[in-house]
C-alpha cells in the first residue's frame, strides 16, 4: 500500500522505525519471540499502536466528505448569458455543489419560452431566471415554485440606433426582445407605456435568438431600431457607437430559483443541499473578484477587462446573500405581468413562493456562519 506524505515529508514506514538507535521491525511484527524485557516490549506495542492511530486519522482527514458518496446529478438551465446567472456558473465551476453531494451542470437554454418547458419536461431540475416565463405559467395552473431570488433589483439600458432622439421616436420602429416575454421584454413594455406608447400597437416587436448578443448583433447591423440589454453589453454597444437612450433600474426579481412543486415534495433534503451550494457559491463570488472575473470572461466569452470587471461589479451589489425576495421586486414584477395576463392582479406577493426552504437555511445560522470566515 502506498502511503500518501503530509506536509511534504514521507509518512513513516514500518521497515525504518527504531527502539532505542536498534532496527525495531521485528519487534513490532512480532515482539514476543524476542528476548527484550517487559519494558521494551511495551515500548514497542506502543509505537505500533500510536502510529496505526495517526495513519488512520490523517486518512480519514484528508478523504473528501463526498468522496464515499455518489453524487447526485442535476441540471440547472438559464435562459440567458446574464448578471442573473453569474453565481450559478462560479458554483459550477469551483465544484461548490459537490460540497453538499451534487454534481450541477449549468445548462443554456435561451429564453423563457424554452427553459420554462424544459423544467415541465423535467429535461432540468431547477432554473435560474425564466421569471416571466415561470408567472406565465404559474397563472395557467402548472406547479411550479419559485424558491429564491438571486437579485430583487436589475439594471438595464435602453440601447438604440444613434439617430433616435427620444422614446417617442420608436413609434414605428421595430424593437428587439427575446424568444418569449422575459425580463428585457417587460422593462421595454413599461418604458414604452410610462412614455406614452402603447406597446401593442404602437411599435413591433421582433424574437431574435442567440441571446443579448444576437440582439447586439442585430442593433449595430440595423435590423432592429433598439433593445433592452443588461451588463456588461450596454456597455460594450455604447462603446461600439450605439446610444444608451435610457437607463432602467427597477425592484424586480432577477435570476429566479425556480422548480417543480413535485420536486420539493418528494426530495426536499435535495432542494435544501442546492440551495446551500448557491448561497457558498454567492459568497465565493462576493469573496474573490480575480478568480469570477476569469469565469465571467469565458461564459460571456469577452475578454475585455473593463467590461467584465463593469459587469461585476454592477452584479455583485445586487446579490442577495440569503437568497429571499422582498415583497415590493414580487409585487412590480407582477404588475409587469399583469399588463399581459391581467389574471395577475389577484395575486399577492405570497403566491406561487414557498420561502420555506430558504428560511430553514437561515435559521440553521449556515449563512451567518458562511460569513463569520
Amino acid at each position: 500500500m502506498t502511503i500518501a506524505r503530509l506536509s511534504g515529508r514521507p509518512a513513516p514506514c514500518l521497515d525504518k522505525l527504531n527502539m532505542n538507535g536498534r532496527n525495531a521491525a521485528s519487534a513490532i511484527l512480532n515482539p514476543l519471540t524476542l528476548s527484550p524485557s517487559k519494558g521494551v516490549r511495551k515500548i514497542a506495542l506502543q509505537r505500533v499502536t500510536s502510529f496505526v492511530l495517526a495513519f488512520i486519522a490523517f486518512a480519514v482527514t484528508t478523504v473528501p466528505v463526498h468522496a464515499a458518496e455518489k453524487l447526485e446529478r442535476l441540471r440547472a438551465a438559464y435562459p440567458a448569458v446574464a448578471p442573473g446567472s453569474t453565481p450559478s456558473w462560479v458554483t459550477a465551476e469551483k465544484k461548490i455543489w459537490q460540497k453538499y453531494g451534487l454534481e450541477v451542470e449549468p445548462i443554456l437554454v435561451s429564453g423563457g419560452a424554452r427553459a420554462v418547458p424544459a423544467l415541465i419536461g423535467q429535461s432540468v431540475q431547477f432554473i435560474f431566471g425564466s421569471d416571466t416565463g415561470v408567472t406565465t405559467a404559474q397563472l395557467q395552473g402548472i406547479p411550479l415554485v419559485r424558491l429564491g431570488v438571486t437579485m430583487n433589483t436589475l439594471g438595464s439600458s435602453l440601447l438604440t440606433q444613434p439617430s433616435i432622439q427620444s422614446v417617442q421616436d420608436l413609434k414605428g420602429k421595430i424593437l428587439g426582445i427575446s424568444r418569449g416575454r422575459d425580463a428585457s421584454y417587460i422593462r421595454l413594455a413599461k418604458l414604452l407605456r410610462d412614455n406614452g406608447l402603447n406597446p401593442n400597437e404602437d411599435v413591433k416587436f421582433l424574437s431574435i435568438g442567440g441571446g443579448e448578443g444576437g440582439r447586439l448583433s442585430a442593433l449595430k447591423a440595423g435590423v432592429i431600431h433598439g433593445t433592452m440589454l443588461f451588463p456588461p453589453l450596454d456597455l460594450i454597444g455604447r462603446n461600439e457607437g450605439l446610444k444608451v437612450l435610457q437607463k432602467f433600474d427597477v425592484p424586480t426579481p432577477g435570476g429566479g430559483i425556480n422548480t417543480t412543486a413535485a420536486l420539493l415534495k418528494q426530495n426536499r433534503p435535495l432542494v435544501v443541499n442546492f440551495l446551500k451550494g448557491y448561497i457558498e457559491g454567492i459568497h465565493y463570488m462576493n469573496r474573490n473578484k480575480d478568480d469570477s472575473l476569469k469565469i465571467l470572461q469565458r461564459y460571456f466569452q469577452n475578454s475585455d477587462a473593463a467590461a467584465m470587471s463593469y459587469l461585476y461589479d454592477e452584479t455583485t451589489r445586487r446579490l442577495e446573500k440569503d437568497l429571499r425576495a422582498h415583497p415590493e421586486s414580487i409585487r412590480f414584477h407582477l404588475e409587469m405581468a399583469a399588463l399581459d395576463d391581467p389574471r395577475a392582479t389577484k395575486f399577492s406577493e405570497k403566491d406561487f413562493w414557498d420561502s420555506s426552504v430558504v428560511e430553514e437555511i437561515r435559521r440553521s445560522g449556515f449563512i451567518d456562519q458562511l460569513y463569520k470566515n
